[in-house]
């Protein structure tokens, strides 16, 4: 119980004496005293209430929704009209630069076409994760690969089905696919109408098997592309920087052409 007597102007008066119960002790202090009583009491307030704030702030004691860290950018690839038009857009440019570089080949020539997000979109596998509450892993990847489910990235089949009317046509599916799951693509890409008999694929047989290391195959006609030979790439698609060859001479918007991808990727680590 604190009691403190107020002069005719309605403030404190600091002489007066007031009784502070402490533990169930009366103990008398001076105005002065009280008033310092008094602030320490609103400080601690002050300070248990940003504590709270704090806590809400950096999800300590308050239940926050869990949210996926990819949500917004998973619901830009699948809900926009925007993502629809800059892929429709890179596959529209992209052909008018590949269908006259192949016509005026002599030789045997290839495009080579990264596949998850550039091809084949796997916003179904992002949105089955984020529902479990799990992060990308390996097996969950697998298991997603084995049900031959992807769908299209919007503009991929419509150029993928021009670029094989023109004469010697042959495409590079280069991904880091593992081979195991090789069938499994294989499926998915003929379900969706996107295969044929004369692609190659060169999927990645281990860790250290990079994507560099299958490019330079590609352009020398080497190891796995030994059987088909050297061959002239007129285009290089992906949706990543590694999926193109770190050669300065290959031209955006020419010979390299990129697809978005604003879920994942090295950039996000």
């Amino acid at each position: 119980m604190l009691e403190t007597r107020i002069n005719h102007r309605g403030t404190e008066n600091t002489e007066e004496t007031k009784s502070l119960c402490l533990g169930g002790k009366i103990h008398l202090r001076t105005g002065k005293e009280t008033r310092l009583f008094l602030l320490i009491g609103f400080n601690a307030r002050v300070k248990a209430i940003y504590l709270f704030i704090l806590g809400c702030l950096f999800g300590i004691g308050c239940a926050a929704p869990q949210t996926a860290p990819f949500a917004t950018a998973l619901d830009w690839v699948t809900q926009s009209s925007e993502y629809r038009a800059v892929c429709q857009q890179t596959y529209a440019a992209a052909w008018e630069k590949v269908a006259p570089a192949a016509r005026s080949e002599a030789g045997p020539w290839v495009i080579v076409m990264d596949l998850d997000e550039t091809v084949l979109g796997n916003a179904q596998y992002q949105r089955e994760l984020a529902a479990r509450g799990e992060g990308h892993s390996q097996a969950a990847w697998a298991a997603w690969v084995e049900r031959s489910d992807a769908g299209l990235v919007p503009g991929a089949k419509e150029f993928i089905t021009k670029v094989r009317t023109l004469p010697r046509a042959r495409i590079v599916f280069l991904s880091n696919r593992y081979t195991t799951g090789l069938d499994a693509t294989r499926a998915n890409l003929k379900k969706l109408g996107l295969t044929t008999d004369s692609d190659i694929f060169l999927l990645r047989r281990e860790k250290a098997d990079t994507k560099a290391i299958r490019q330079r195959e590609v352009l020398e006609g080497s190891r796995r592309m030994a059987p088909y030979g050297a061959h002239r790439v007129v285009a290089w698609f992906g949706d990543a920087a590694h999926d193109f060859p770190d050669d300065p001479k290959l031209k955006w918007g020419t010979e390299k052409f990129m697809l978005p991808n604003p879920v994942y990727g090295r950039w996000g680590k």
